[in-house]
């Protein structure tokens, strides 16, 4: 294990902000993982686990802790069987690969920025599928026992970008097993692969809908290389079926989709239609001009302008609908 010092962390993070870490330990594997809490614990610091930095709004004063940047690189692959990978494995990676091999059940999650490590905390989801549906197991270390566990599906309380994980900073996941099939089919109904098959693209095995939905995000997106930003800053808010019918009376066009809880809104309509903030911008930080869901970090920017604008949008959303919007992107506290 490597430990750094006084390490910015606008170049461990895709928002690209904020001050300097005090320690940044370099973990490659399960064994890097345990000294780099020791070394926290001898040095009487916090610590925060982090895998690509996507979906991290990081403070302009800097972390006096260390951060565990997880770079586990395993994995392992068998025809119609289990997929299991290391927490350091890009995302995408995953998703190629089990695309090449005709593997069903993660086609949809194609370009989500992040680590395998980092998908179950946050639940991942997109296009109609959740890592939930495909996860089987997640292999965490507790760093207040120095035990390795096995959590099962079951056992991770997954919910709507959230699991156990993300409440439960002592358990550092290490690896995940996804139960991927050869037997699948695609699920298409979303608008947006529904409209690139009506026009004739040809979506009839994970990686042809991989690269759909790849193409489809490049387009919603901005280019992770020219801008700081994190994907979708908010997420899309579930509100009582009374409240959305309240909501749909005076905005008759407004969509909705039925969950556990009530009602599913996507914010994005509410952000173009309802306040026109596609693109709006506060200083150096702006919505994105093509999805108002995602914030843009431009050159310059620090913290705060982030912050400033997510809690000045979060403000309108609610003086025009008294709906209370919550953050996808984690602050490092």
């Amino acid at each position: 294990m490597m430990v750094r010092e006084s390490i910015p962390l606008s170049v461990l993070t895709t928002l690209k902000v904020g001050g300097l870490a005090r320690y940044v330990a370099e973990c490659t594997t399960v064994e890097h993982v345990r000294e780099a809490v020791a070394y926290a614990k001898k040095q009487n610091v916090p610590f925060y686990v982090l895998g690509e930095g996507s979906n991290l709004l990081a403070p302009d004063a800097g972390y006096e802790g260390l951060i565990i940047h997880i770079r586990v690189p395993d994995f392992e692959v068998k025809d119609d069987g289990p997929f299991i990978a290391g927490a350091g494995v890009v995302w995408d990676q995953i998703v190629r690969q089990a695309s090449l091999r005709g593997l069903w059940g993660i086609e949809n999650l194609a370009a989500i920025p992040g680590t395998m490590g980092a998908a179950p905390v946050q639940n991942i989801g997109a296009y109609g599928a959740e890592l939930k549906d495909t996860l089987l197991y997640v292999e965490a270390l507790d760093s207040n026992t120095d035990t390795l566990h096995t959590f099962p599906a079951s056992e991770c309380a997954f919910g709507y970008r959230d699991s156990r994980f993300k409440r439960e900073r002592n358990l550092i996941i290490t690896k995940v097993a996804l139960a991927l099939s050869k037997n699948g089919a695609p699920r298409v109904e979303y608008k947006d692969l529904l409209a690139r098959k009506e026009a004739g693209e040809s979506l009839g095995t994970p990686a042809e809908i991989a690269a759909v939905v790849r193409s489809v995000r490049a387009q919603k997106f901005p280019d992770l290389s020219a801008f700081g930003t994190a994907g979708s800053f908010f997420k899309n808010p579930v509100i009582p079926e009374a409240a959305y019918e309240e909501l749909r009376a005076q905005y008759p066009e407004m969509p909705g989709f039925p969950v556990e809880g009530g009602m599913k809104i996507p914010l994005a309509w509410i952000l173009d239609n309802v306040l026109a903030l596609r693109g709006y911008s506060r200083g150096p930080a702006s919505l994105f001009e093509r999805q108002p869901l995602v914030l843009v970090a431009h050159e310059g920017a620090r913290a705060e302008d982030v912050d400033a604008l997510a809690n000045d949008v979060a403000q309108k959303v609610f003086d025009a609908t008294r709906i209370r919007i919550e953050r996808e992107v984690q602050s490092l506290a």
